[in-house]
């Protein structure tokens, strides 16, 4: 979900969102009716699978009454005037918030430490400075500065991930660069991830370059020969890969029925 709708700092050549257009909002909603939408409109988005009798009735039960938030999706987060509120809000109601950050915003991040967020995501969209430029297009001074600040931050965290979306012939590339900010900072999670063009990125992103699973698993080894990140999960359809330096029990969260 969105509380800062297609509203960013940088222009990603691999983001879904119209990067030609940056909507600027004056107006925000308060948390508790962002929550209630976000929950009502699944509901009535997916209400429809109630009346098939192929539907696993259980899992119909849990998507109706959602336990988990991405904050993330079509926009920077952080740009929400009431994040720490969200997030406060949703703990209250028992509800786990994953935030995904472009991580130029390192003052709010700062605010955060002491939340009830269960989840930071930074996404590291370059491996230097002048590809990040290049690719992302950043629209406020000094963004990759902020994002190294933002990064610094992260083991104030608990659960912590430096997330890396790779597209071939744009950013997958430089293993040794990424892996000497990875080494520098340290998080817990590190994700790797195929780039998609779904969305507005079909008119940047030719098909062929959304690396395969085999292409974001072997970039992945590249990386864990230059750290102590060694793979510990992945899914084959989304071409993802996890990377820790140690399984932990606590990798996989557990929810009482």
């Amino acid at each position: 979900m969105s509380p800062s709708l297609d509203n960013c700092s940088l222009a990603c050549e691999w983001c879904w969102r119209d990067i030609t257009k940056n909507i600027k909002i004056s107006n925000f909603d308060k948390p508790e009716i962002i929550i209630d939408n976000a929950i009502n409109f699944q509901k009535e988005i997916l209400q429809g699978f109630g009346g098939n009798k192929k539907t696993n009735k259980k899992r119909f039960k849990e998507a109706m009454e959602p336990i988990h938030f991405a904050i993330s999706l079509t926009g920077e987060p952080t740009l929400y005037p009431h994040l720490q509120e969200l997030i406060k809000e949703l703990d209250k109601r028992k509800i786990t918030s994953f935030l995904v950050t472009n991580g130029t915003n390192p003052k709010v991040i700062k605010k955060l430490i002491n939340s009830s967020l269960t989840q930071l995501y930074i996404t590291l969209p370059a491996p230097n400075e002048k590809l990040f430029e290049k690719v992302c297009k950043p629209k406020i001074k000094n963004s990759w500065e902020k994002i190294m600040e933002s990064l610094s931050l992260l083991n104030n965290f608990k659960r912590n991930t430096i997330r890396l979306t790779l597209a071939k012939g744009i950013n997958l590339i430089d293993a040794k660069g990424y892996t000497k900010i990875i080494n520098k900072y340290k998080p817990r999670f590190l994700e790797l991830k195929a780039a998609m063009p779904v969305g507005y990125a079909r008119y940047r992103l030719d098909y062929k370059q959304m690396p395969l699973h085999k292409e974001i698993k072997d970039f992945a080894e590249k990386i864990s020969h230059l750290t102590k990140y060694k793979i510990i999960d992945e899914k084959k359809e989304s071409r993802v890969i996890l990377m820790m330096e140690k399984d932990s029990k606590d990798r996989i969260m557990k929810f009482n029925d």
